[in-house]
Order: C-alpha cells, then structure tokens, then sequence
C-alpha cells in the first residue's frame, strides 16, 4: 500500500487479445443468462457450458501462447476443487464393501430396493455413491461452468479498468433487467416477454419465472453498481474531508453524471424486488444494506459516504410508492405468519436434517434431492420441488459433511478477503468490495429460504463477486505480493498444454452430456404436447397419435439413457397404447389376447429403470398396478406400498396406492392418498369419483373429496342424479354448489366464471330472470365470451325479449363470424311480432 510506497493500482498486468476476448465472452455470458429466464432450460444450459468452456479454452490458450502471464495462485482453488471431485466421486462405481464403508446406508437403502431383481447380485455388486447419476452429471457440469468462470475472473480481471468494467457491465445487464420487469408490472399482460405465459398468470420479476429467484439477481445486480459508486466516490473525495457542501458540488458536477446513473439503476432494481413480492428478497436487501451501511460509517476512508445508502433507499420508496405499495406491504405483513412455516419450510429443514443423518459423510449425491427427500417428507406441503427451499440444508443432504465442510471453508476465505478490503484506507478500486459484499451477504440470507443459486444466472454472478473480492485484496498488498504468481519454470508450457489438452476433455464431455440434454427435452416436450392431446381425449386414441407420442418420448430417452423419467413415461404411454379397449358397462380395461404379451415387456423395462434411480417411487407404484391388477401377481402390492413410501408427493404414486387401498377394503384409509392424488393432479378426480359412486358404491366420499370446488361438486351432483338411491345426495351436492357460487358472485372482485356458473344452474332451475342477470354481469367483466353470450340470447328469446335477443347474437356474430347457431336464431327471430332492428 501507500504506507510501503507502494500504489497497487499502478502495479502492471499484462493485457492481451486473450484478455479482451475472454472479458467479452464473459459479459455476453453474463448478459445471455437472465435474458434466457436464468439459463434453467436444457438449451440454455449448454450455452452455458459452451461459453464457459469458451472462456476457459482462451484462458488456457493465453499461458501455452504466451509467456508474460502467469497463473495467480490462491487458497480458495482447495475448496473448489475438492467440491468438484466430491460430486466426481460420487459418480465413480465403486465395489459395495468399499461404499458400505463409507455410507452404509446408501448400501442397505440400494439393497432393500433392487434386492428383488433377477440379476441383484451383479447389480449390486458395484454402485455409485450417488443414488442418481443423471441428476448428478448434470449439477456437475453447471458446477465446472461456475468453477471455471471463477478461476478465470480471479487471473484476468486484476486491473481496476477492467474491474470497473465489469462491475459497469453488470449494472447495465441488471438494469435492462429491471427495466423490463417494471414495464411488465405496468404495462404487462401477465407473460414474460409479453408472449410466454407463466404458471402464475403474472409476470413481475422480469425475465424470472420465480420472484425468489429474481429478488437474488437483482440483489447481486445492485451490488454490482453500489460497488462502482463506492470506487467512484472515493476516486472524486481522496484525501478531502467529506462535507454536505463538498458532497452538493460534487454532485451538481458534470463528473457525477455516473454516479447519478448507477444511483438510478440501484433505486429501480430495489423497487422491482419489492414489487416483485418477493419476501426473501425484500428482507435480505435490507439485511445486506443496513449490514454494509454499518461498514461504512466504520472506515475511516468512506466514512462520510454513507449517506448514499440513505438516498437509494428513498428514491427505492418512492418508486415502490408509485407503483404498487399496498401489494408490498400487504406482502411484508405475511412475516407475522411464521407459525406457518412450521408445517412448511421449516418442517422440510427438518425432514432433510433425518436424510443427512442416513447419509452424513458424503450425502445423497448431487443434484439428488428431488428422489430423495420424498423418502423423508413429512411436511404438509402436497408438491414436490426439484430443490429444497434452504441452500445449506440442500448442500448437507446431497455432499454430505464433506462438502458442507468445503463450502464453509470456501466462505471463510471469501470473507477474509473482504475484510482485508473494507480495511484499506487508501485504494480506491477496493471500495467495489462494500457492494461486492452487499451482493454476497444478500444472498448468503436469501439462501436460506430459496434455492436460487442453483440458477446459473445467479450462481455465475456469485462466483464473480467471489472472484472479484480476491483479486482486490491482492491489490492492497506489497509490489512483491501483488504481483505474486505461481512462478514459471522451463516445463510450464508443457504443464500449460497437459492442462489445456485435459481440460478441454472435460469440456468435451460436459458438452456432449449439455447437447444430449437439450435435444432430449425438445423432444419431450414434443411428447408432452401429445399427451396432453391424448388425455383430453381419455387416452383413446388413434394409433398414428400413439406413435407420434412413444417416438418422441424414445428419441428423449435415447438421447438421455441415464434418465429415469423419460423411461419411465415411455413404457407407462406403451401401456397406455396397448389399454384403449375399456368394458362400456364396468369400465375396467380390456387387454386384447395378442396384447398381453406386451405387458410383461413393458413390466421387465420399467425394472431396468428402476436401477437408474432407485429412489424413483412413481416406477415401483407402475409396476405394482400392472403386476396386481393386470397380471393377478400378488406381489404387485408390496411394490405399490413401497412405491408410495418413496414417493408421497407423485400423483401416480398416491393415485395407485390409493386403489389399492380400494382393492383390499379399506375404503376409508384410501380416502388420503386420493385426495393427495387430487391435489397434486387435478386431472384424477374424474377417475376417483368413478372409483368411489360406481366401484365401492361410496357415493358419500366422492362428494367429501371434491371438497368447496364447485365443478367437481357438480360433476358429482350430475352423475348421482341418474342413480335414484342417491338423489337425496345429489341434491345436497347441487345444493351447496348453489351456496359456494352465490357466495363467490359476492365478493367484490367475483370472476366471470362465477357470475356464468350461477346463471347456468339458475337456467336449469328454468328461473330465466335470474339466469339473466347473472349472465350479464358474468359478460360485463368478460365480453368475448361467444357461447355466454349465446346462451343469454337464448333466454332473452325464451322471456320474449326479442329485439333484446337479436342484439345479443348480432354481437356474438360480430366475434365469431358465421357462427351459424347464431344466424339461425336471428333468422327465426326476426319474422316474430316485436323485433325491432337495434342496429
């Protein structure tokens, strides 16, 4: 430092073509993730992993081509590396006494569940740590992408012009980012884009199809632009007393027109992750502000600047003021509700503390959660996400102790390198650290309800952040230190070529596995699309469909063989194909004779699948129902019952053991598993209401599940009332539809739906007046409504209003063009006494 007479800003680095190319590649990176709803879909990951092999290839490339650049040694790599070679490890197959070693029970849970195939003894011979293999591969290569964006920034990014560019890059990514978010929660119609609908019908957290996971971009984003104000106000007020009219002046200067501009990026993305609603994100930027806020006045170098963190917050507040407070305050008032945490969040905290004692030294195997925790779930939340909602408690489960232990010592480096930084007095490119660690400490507390650094758009700007923290404490060090670098000797190149040659063979791997990934998903949503088809149609079919349906699903399965889902639904729609033939008057399923040999076809695949991951419940309950109810195997129970115990939250899983329950009379415990099926499958409700009014004659249970839904309510109500036993039952049922819908039409923000549903029973009551108010006021909040509108002109006719009647049809042919129902109403209303032309 000064003190040494030393100005680590003036120390010189090398700067090359490598360097530009390699800082280019990384911004479009940067740029290209959260434009690409955070790189979560398989062609956005290979892109990923492509520019980050990019990346490292040019780093590489620089030190073979080069012999001025040195690579910068540091302590951190140690806990990188080793995370890597953990998930690695967990790959290997190893022999089962060497694995019982290590992790017993991963021996006795994989013995217990393929200990009754035909070949268990080879089979279990030699297994992998990790109880999935694909799911791991694929964490794996987005943890080598990280990893290597990581160890690139620490070497190339060491010169305060290229850290400001980077910070100022970061900035702008994240500002078009939150500009975009704000013109879709004022100007949006629910999609992302404009055009890409999401599951929630609202899109407020921009490019982000989950708010928690946009509340951590931006956080990291803001810290990027606080940072460079903080460098650009220690540049402007060296060596000077900070004073409100020095603060006044410099500001009214034309040298604070930067300022001004990253103080607007950070006021909009704070306001947007409040509008966004997301409440982690809300409470972890004012953790991290009032966190980095006590820094500051605590530095003797920027003591004075503090108030900037006052002004950002204002500006924050009266933008959330204009657009939405009510919602966010309403949103921030749900923190009071921790008791429901309980059964929740916190309950799945606990569920995977039980996993990782099972598994405590090396976990579950990375990127294994989702087939494992439902092992151990007992919270009341009916779905099942792919990651759990706490980063740390997801990292112990799936790593073990060991990779805890990495990670905790990776931080610790972090932070010891950011303390170095707040410390220095007179450096001021390392003021950046007071935003880099606004970012760090941000999503270090999001984290503990999200999983959004398993994003790689925010995964990647952690890294970076990381990155950037260490290569600024290297800059307050002696001429010696700074310049500090893991010494060339006369074999490094040679060193440099065996890395660059080993290296790209990883890249080579990850790519393929990323590009079989990505061709695999397009075709599973091909197959997906098919399906959805064929249900609508209750899976009957044209065998030309079919076809459509299993090529695409073998093609994903082809191009990803490790994958169990895409086996699995591959062999589940072969039975589909083969079961379209049902009894008219039992509606069981018929198999043809020529049929049935495919069964045990289709039962010997899904066993093969069940060595993929073991821990896939739904594939055990499959097998089961096949076994039990189409071979007549007893044995199919058992298989069905340890199916549900892996897999409580599938509602296939939930569905068949429910039957099953069914099957062997006890009626009334089946009455929770198919409810759960329900909840997590809408589509089951049909086939459960069948099973209980037609099958166990439980006419009673069928209305108790459908619960307060007024569709399912009515379905129950229009299928009991052709049975004359149960007319009593079908009249409550129509009876408290009628209650649900009256009370919904009033509330003050009733849908549409609502206001038509309750005109179409008063319709069928044959009260028509009534019928007609409500179908007026159900049009009035949705106009485009042709068969509503229909209806009502009908109704109109019927009660003799005529020109009334007319003007309605004359509209529904104004939206639907030769609506031919509607000419001929027209037509034979207007030759009535009283029709009067209202056009």
């Amino acid at each position: 430092m000064r003190e040494n007479g030393i100005n680590p800003e003036s120390v010189e680095v090398p700067v090359g073509g490598f360097d530009k190319v390699i800082e280019w590649l990384l911004i479009s990176l940067l740029a290209f993730m959260p434009l690409a709803f955070g790189a979560v879909e398989a062609w956005s990951e290979e892109v990923v992993v492509a520019l980050a092999a990019a990346i490292s290839v040019c780093f590489l490339l620089k030190f073979v081509l080069r012999k001025d650049t040195n690579p910068v040694w540091s302590w951190a790599y140690i806990p990188v590396a080793l995370f890597i070679l953990v998930a690695v490890f967990q790959l290997i197959p190893l022999p089962s006494s060497a694995v019982s070693t290590i992790s017993p029970n991963t021996v006795s849970v994989k013995e217990e569940l393929l200990g009754d195939l035909p070949n268990a003894n080879s089979l279990l011979s030699s297994m992998t740590l990790s109880f999935y293999a694909n799911a791991t591969k694929h964490d794996l290569r987005l943890v080598l992408a990280v990893a290597a964006i990581f160890v690139v920034v620490l070497n190339v990014f060491r010169r305060p012009d290229s850290i400001k560019r980077l910070l100022l890059a970061i900035s702008i990514i994240g500002a078009g980012i939150a500009l975009l978010a704000l013109a879709q929660d004022l100007f949006g119609n629910g999609k992302i884009y404009w055009v890409i609908p999401t599951r929630q019908g609202e899109a407020y957290s921009g490019t982000f199809v989950c708010h928690s996971h946009y509340g951590q971009f931006m956080n990291l984003s803001i810290g990027a632009a606080l940072g460079l104000i903080m460098v650009k106000l220690h540049e402007a007020f060296r060596g000077k007393r900070i004073t409100p009219p020095i603060v006044f002046e410099y500001l009214s200067s034309p040298a604070a027109k930067v300022i001004w501009l990253l103080a607007g990026i950070i006021i909009i993305g704070a306001a947007t992750v409040f509008v966004s609603l997301t409440r982690g994100g809300m409470v972890s930027m004012l953790i991290a502000a009032g966190f980095t806020t006590l820094v500051l006045t605590s530095r003797r170098s920027l003591k004075g600047s503090s108030w900037i963190m006052a002004l950002v917050a204002l500006g924050a507040f009266i933008c959330v003021l204009y657009i939405g407070f009510d919602a966010v305050y309403d949103r921030l008032a749900t923190l009071r509700e921790l008791h429901e945490a309980e059964g929740g969040r916190w309950q799945i905290v606990k569920d995977i503390s039980v996993a990782w004692t099972k598994f405590p030294v090396i976990g579950t195997g990375l990127g294994t959660h989702e087939v494992v925790y439902p092992m151990f779930d007992r919270s009341t939340i009916a779905s099942l996400a792919a990651h759990a909602e706490n980063e740390y408690a997801q990292a112990a489960e799936e790593t073990g102790l060991i990779g805890l232990v990495v990670l905790t010592v990776f931080a610790i480096i972090v932070w010891v390198n950011y303390a170095r930084n707040v410390r220095s007095a007179s450096v001021p490119i390392r003021s950046a650290a007071y935003g880099l660690g606004f970012g760090l400490v941000a999503i270090l507390i999001h984290s503990l309800s999200d999983f959004g650094q398993h994003l790689p758009a925010n995964a990647t700007l952690t890294a970076v952040f990381c990155a950037l923290l260490l290569a600024l404490a290297r800059m307050g060090r002696s001429s010696k230190q700074a310049t500090q670098t893991v010494t060339r000797s006369w074999n490094f190149r040679g060193l440099s070529i065996a890395a660059l040659l080993c290296i790209s063979g990883i890249w080579v791997w990850a790519l393929l596995g990323a590009d079989g990934a990505r061709i695999a998903e397009a075709h599973w949503q091909q197959a997906l699309n098919a399906e959805h088809a064929l249900m609508e149609k209750g899976w009957q079919g044209t065998n030309m469909q079919f076809a459509y349906l299993l090529s695409h699903t073998a093609a994903a399965a082809e191009h990803q063989p490790d994958n169990v889902k895409y086996r699995h639904w591959l062999n589940v729609y072969r039975w589909h194909s083969i079961s379209r033939v049902t009894d008219p008057n039992t509606g069981k399923v018929i198999i043809p004779e020529q049929a049935m040999q495919f069964v045990p076809r289709i039962i010997d695949e899904l066993h093969k699948a069940r060595v993929l991951c073991p821990t896939f419940g739904a594939t055990y309950c499959v097998v089961g129902q096949l076994e039990k109810f189409v071979l007549e195997d007893a044995g199919g129970a058992e298989r069905i019952r340890k199916g549900f115990r892996l897999a409580p939250c599938d509602p296939t899983a939930c569905f068949v053991a429910g039957l099953l329950d069914v099957e062997e009379q006890k009626v009334d415990a089946s009455f929770e598993k198919l409810s759960r099926a329900i909840e997590l499958d809408g589509r089951l409700f049909g086939d459960v209401a069948d099973v209980y009014i037609n099958h166990v004659s439980r006419p009673d249970l069928a209305v108790a599940i459908a619960g307060d839904n007024t569709g399912r309510l009515s379905r129950v109500a229009n299928a009991l009332a052709e049975m004359q036993e149960h007319q009593e039952l079908a009249d409550k049922a129509r009876a408290r539809v009628l209650e649900l819908l009256k009370t919904k039409c009033s509330e003050p923000d009733a849908p549409a739906w609502a206001f038509a549903s309750l005109a179409n029973i008063y319709r069928r009551e044959n009260d028509n007046d009534a019928a007609i108010e409500y179908y007026q006021r159900a049009l009035a909040l949705d106009y485009g409504q042709v068969y509503w509108r229909f209806t009502l002109a009908r109704l109109l006719a019927e009660t003799e209003q005529i020109p009334e009647a007319i003007h309605e049809a004359r509209i529904c042919l104004r939206l639907r063009p030769q609506f031919k129902a509607a000419e001929k109403l027209i037509a034979d209303l207007s030759v009535l006494p009283g029709a009067i032309s209202n056009e």
